[in-house]
């Protein structure tokens, strides 16, 4: 009996461990990717503009309007003005209907934008750990009536070129009180109106269900690679950029290395800098997305195993400092469960950049325009 109880304490134990794995890997990720801000960083595209009013545009076109006496068209107007969208969606399925789909928030610390925005899906029946990384200049189509009670709600924000953008969601949601009578994840806070508002957009445009979701700042990001004892990864070109405003020096040569805290912050940053002839290039959103999602699954594959045990504590210690989760209570145990099928189920690890069919400069603003259904 005294066997089967000690069993029983080392089984709680084990899981416990593995939820503080699994949940520090996910926080983990998120410091990773938030250093998606980008070493070009433009203060001015993430702050509150005033000279000039939204743009009156739209990537899907606008229904036409019907006659009145035709009742069934009507309805389905004032259908569609029930959604945040003027029907925005994306051309494809990202995630299977089972799957559990946490949205990862990287808050950036020094103007509190969201500069990384990525889903993590985990498929037990097909045994696939998806991450999708969404571009946070997407031009969002707000309908008209979230555009409007926005202008009575906060006429400032709404005058901002840049508020359709889709990392400036939360900006609306906390404006709007989002969900303040029926939330997802709650009916007061910022945080809370800003995750309500998250996950009804990305159902609607991206048909992905959110069941919780991590927000965290960047600033235990060097301490959590260096805990780790860093991660090898391949470095496709000489990266050398400096900003001393930042604090970001970047020093790279090509090839498959180990990087340190402070080399993994440069490589998932890196997007701009001088080639070893002494040119400056920039590389587009998509190259420095690939290197992300490299790094992450590069960062699973080394560290996210059961001889890594020992290091949750100590993990979990140095990132909940600078998190904010809707995960808790039971919920610890189901990712319990769902990391101990990972590491010993072996499960694929799949990566994916949402696509966007071209760019556009609208009132000074440069938007990625999402490819939509047809």
């Amino acid at each position: 009996m005294r066997q089967g109880k000690n069993g029983m304490r080392l089984q709680k134990k084990t899981k416990i461990a593995l939820l503080m794995l699994l949940i520090s890997s996910i926080l983990f990720t998120v410091v990773l990717i938030i250093f998606a801000k980008p070493a070009d960083y433009d203060k001015s595209a993430q702050t509150v503009q005033y000279e000039e009013p939204v743009p009156e545009i739209t990537v899907t076109p606008e229904p036409t309007a019907a006659p009145e006496e035709e009742n069934e068209e009507d309805q389905e107007k004032t259908e569609e003005t029930k959604g945040l969208t003027n029907g925005q969606r994306y051309y494809k399925t990202l995630v299977e209907p089972e799957s559990k789909n946490i949205l990862l928030i990287g808050q950036d610390a020094l103007y509190q934008a969201y500069d990384t925005i990525i889903v993590l899906s985990i498929d037990e029946k097909n045994k696939q750990m998806k991450l999708i990384n969404f571009p946070r200049d997407v031009y969002i189509d707000y309908s008209d009536k979230v555009l409007e009670e926005l202008k009575k709600a906060n006429p400032t924000h709404a005058a901002d070129p840049s508020i359709q953008k889709m990392n400036a969601a939360h900006a609306i949601a906390i404006d709007l009180k989002y969900g303040a009578e029926d939330g997802k994840f709650g009916t007061s806070g910022n945080t809370i109106y800003a995750m309500n508002f998250w996950a009804d957009l990305m159902d609607e445009i991206f048909g992905i269900e959110i069941d919780d979701y991590i927000i965290i700042k960047t600033e235990g990001f060097r301490k959590v690679v260096d805990l780790f004892g860093g991660v090898w990864v391949n470095v496709p070109v000489y990266m050398h950029y400096e900003d001393p405003v930042q604090n970001l020096y970047i020093h790279l040569e090509p090839g498959y290395q180990l990087l340190n805290g402070a080399q993994a912050e440069g490589f998932v940053r890196f997007r701009q800098g001088y080639t070893r002839e002494g040119e400056f290039k920039t590389y587009s959103v998509y190259f420095r997305q690939k290197n992300q999602n490299a790094f992450l699954k590069a960062f699973f594959e080394q560290h996210v195993n059961l001889k890594n045990l020992s290091k949750a504590g100590e993990l979990f210690d140095i990132i909940s400092k600078y998190v904010k989760t809707s995960v808790k209570g039971n919920e610890i145990f189901q990712y319990a469960n769902i990391m101990q099928k990972a590491i010993r189920g072996k499960y694929e690890q799949i990566t994916e950049v949402i696509e966007c069919s071209s760019s556009k400069n609208i009132n000074g603003i440069l938007y990625e325009i999402l490819k939509t259904e047809e």
